[in-house]
């Protein structure tokens, strides 16, 4: 049996550390044992600890670049002495360095590291950029395999040489059998609504996600459309002003943000349509959900969401155009029956790219070796 370590960084259960339980929970448990490494204190270490898989704490990991960095490292370095795995996956931009320098340095057979997104994003200053971009170059340089969840990021760090053609896989995110079925029922039993358009998303109040261009539209296409309402589920770093601004224009009966809830299925039967006006994205859960359940998809016209969403399945809006984005809102109070018919596409669409057992097989072959 092959000891397998995931090492995530923030104890969530977020898009990252969904990807690690979907794909665990996958796996041949008589073919691997399975551990994850990561801050602990979180609602994933209850995930975890609930599928019997082993917890690895990793106590002074944090997000943001920290002296506490090489104490992480030096325990990563004792974790791998240890345990002696067999493949080390890292998850993220600074699991992934550190990660792969050290279990490379304890000689760990499989190093395979999956990215959810790049750290170097465009329209930061160009120093921070070439860092970023420079610490992917040298985790490559460690690792064995690197495992894009999207071509346009796979084709982006190719053609910046950050590493060699043979090193990098595309594999497409997807979402297990039981919650599939779960969303295609959902899917099946939708109607055209009547009185209110309500037009969901769940995501983190942070700065990729846009989200106070997004709630400042919201707000304004509701001060024109009655029939209109959003629900935003989530939290972070941005939440306290995004409800100011909703106070501001005095729409709170009809923009509404419930807070984080890791149960999106009874929201997903609420909503009518799914926004995700992002900055960047690698390939977010949240969409494959929401097309799975039978929503349109509004999503910004990056290249990771142009990669799930199409015209016959959604709308795609150009980054920070917030007047056809308004407009967009409008019409769909107007008329939705266009919307309605993009969202029955939207179920064949997602089933087509985002494929479970592809998923997993294909993991599950680089894991093999």
């Amino acid at each position: 049996m092959k000891k397998l370590l995931h090492i995530q960084l923030l104890p969530l259960v977020s898009g990252v550390q969904r990807f690690s339980l979907h794909l665990l929970d996958g796996l041949d448990k008589t073919e691997f044992e399975i551990y994850m490494a990561f801050q602990p204190g979180g609602e994933l270490e209850g995930e975890v600890r609930k599928r019997g898989y082993h917890f690895l704490a990793l106590p002074t990991f944090c997000h943001p670049i920290s002296a506490k960095d090489m104490l992480t490292f030096v325990h990563l370095l004792w974790l791998f002495r240890r345990y002696r795995f067999d493949i080390v996956h890292t998850n993220s931009s600074k699991p992934g360095l550190l990660g792969r320098i050290a279990a490379r340095l304890c000689h760990v057979p499989l190093i395979v590291h999956t990215m959810h997104g790049t750290a170097f994003q465009k329209g930061q200053p160009l120093l921070t950029y070439g860092f970023y971009a420079l610490m992917e170059l040298k985790g490559n340089l460690f690792g064995h395999k690197t495992v894009f969840v999207n071509n346009s990021d796979r084709e982006k760090c190719l053609s910046m040489h950050l590493l060699p053609t043979v090193k990098a896989r595309t594999i497409y995110n997807a979402i297990p059998h039981e919650l599939t079925l779960q969303l295609n029922a959902i899917a099946e039993q939708r109607t055209m609504p009547d009185k209110q358009i309500i037009i969901g998303s769940t995501l983190r109040f942070s700065t990729q996600k846009n989200v106070i261009r997004l709630i400042t539209v919201a707000c304004k296409a509701c001060r024109q459309e009655p029939k209109l309402k959003f629900i935003i589920l989530g939290d972070g770093e941005h939440f306290a002003l995004c409800q100011a601004i909703i106070k501001s224009y005095n729409v709170s009966n009809q923009v509404l943000l419930p807070g984080w809830d890791s149960d999106i299925v009874p929201w997903l039967k609420v909503f009518n349509a799914f926004v995700l006006y992002s900055r960047w994205e690698a390939q977010p859960f949240s969409i494959i959900e929401a097309m799975s359940s039978g929503l349109p998809v509004i999503g910004s016209a990056i290249p990771s969401i142009r990669e799930l969403v199409d015209e016959d399945s959604g709308y795609l809006i150009a980054l920070d155009d917030d007047a056809s984005l308004e407009e967009l809102f409008i019409s769909l109070a107007i008329d939705f029956q266009p919307a309605y018919r993009k969202g029955k596409q939207a179920v064949q669409r997602i089933a087509g790219l985002c494929n479970y057992n592809s998923m997993i097989d294909d993991y599950t072959a680089i894991y093999s070796g």
